[in-house]
């Protein structure tokens, strides 16, 4: 007779997993809906303040980045001031965008921005905008200040 039960046992021991996918199934869902994606740049940019901006509609754009120490990255690409020239003009010609938007640091001395802005327009760039961060003093938006 016991023999018997451990049989009845073993049938009546099935694991339903189902439930478990589902829940497990949710949890991604979820988690892939309430992340956020945040843009990867290899240099760290503190953006400056701007108390008067105009907005600029989203098309597709060149960005540049100059840090505090003034090294230049391009589209996710570190490149020096000697390359900046050539590596613009492809990618202008490439996509078709005569915008450059230019997000400097904060406390990036002005001559790196300015040289950054000359080698643009020698390159071909027909409008450059300089992003600048939250002012939140006043509780402004972020937005880029066109130039």
């Amino acid at each position: 007779m016991a023999s018997k039960m451990q049989g009845n046992d073993a049938k009546n021991n099935d694991l339903n997993l189902t439930p478990l996918i589902d829940a497990v199934f949710l949890l991604l869902v979820f988690f892939m809906v309430t992340s956020v994606f945040v843009k990867a740049t290899q240099l760290k940019i503190e953006l400056p303040v701007a108390e008067n901006y105009d907005q600029i509609d989203q098309e597709k754009k060149l960005n540049l980045l100059v840090s505090a120490e003034g090294k230049l990255e391009f589209n996710g690409q570190l490149v020096s001031l000697g390359q900046l020239s050539g590596v613009l003009e492809n990618e202008r010609l490439r996509s078709g965008s005569g915008t450059l938007i230019v997000t400097a640091d904060a406390q990036t001395p002005h001559g790196f921005v300015l040289d950054a802005m000359e080698v643009a327009v020698q390159a071909g760039i027909g409008k450059i905008d300089l992003e600048t961060g939250e002012d939140s003093r006043e509780g402004a938006d972020s937005g880029r200040e066109s130039q």
